[in-house]
């Protein structure tokens, strides 16, 4: 329980601003800062970081202290790395999880049941059906 989240990071924010902020309530052991390896984002920060402490109480008095601190115009979100910070409602990963459980389909598994979306004969077989049952309909 020496290892913390630091969460909502600014993307102002770099590793010697989280050393000065972290540094006050300990010996700070290891600093893991992410950031994006592919995409537009290459080389941005991903807006949050890993922290350890050498011992369980500082690691604990920094909690108490910059959960809800205000760096670069952000309230920090800081837990304990084993625990995923919720919001007031929930966490917005319990809600992403029940839209994924209601049955309806996402996007990417459509694509991938699609054989990567450029199905023509598949796609011109299912409007044909379906043109079909709407002229039953008339």
């Amino acid at each position: 329980k020496d290892r913390l989240f630091i969460g909502n990071l600014p993307p102002t924010v770099d590793e010697y601003t989280l050393l000065q902020v972290f540094t006050k309530f300990g010996k700070v052991t290891k600093l893991d800062f992410l950031f994006h390896k592919t995409g537009a984002l290459k080389g941005k920060p991903r807006g949050y970081a890993f922290l350890e402490y050498g011992s369980h109480n500082e690691a604990e008095k920094a909690l108490n202290a910059a959960n809800g601190k205000v760096v670069h115009g952000r309230k920090l979100v800081v837990t304990y790395a084993n625990q995923a910070p919720l919001d007031a409602d929930g966490g917005a990963m319990r809600q992403r999880k029940a839209m994924m459980e209601t049955g309806r389909p996402t996007t990417l598994s459509m694509l991938k049941s699609n054989a990567g979306g450029r199905n023509k004969d598949g796609t011109s077989n299912k409007i044909a059906m379906m043109e079909a049952k709407l002229r039953e309909l008339e």
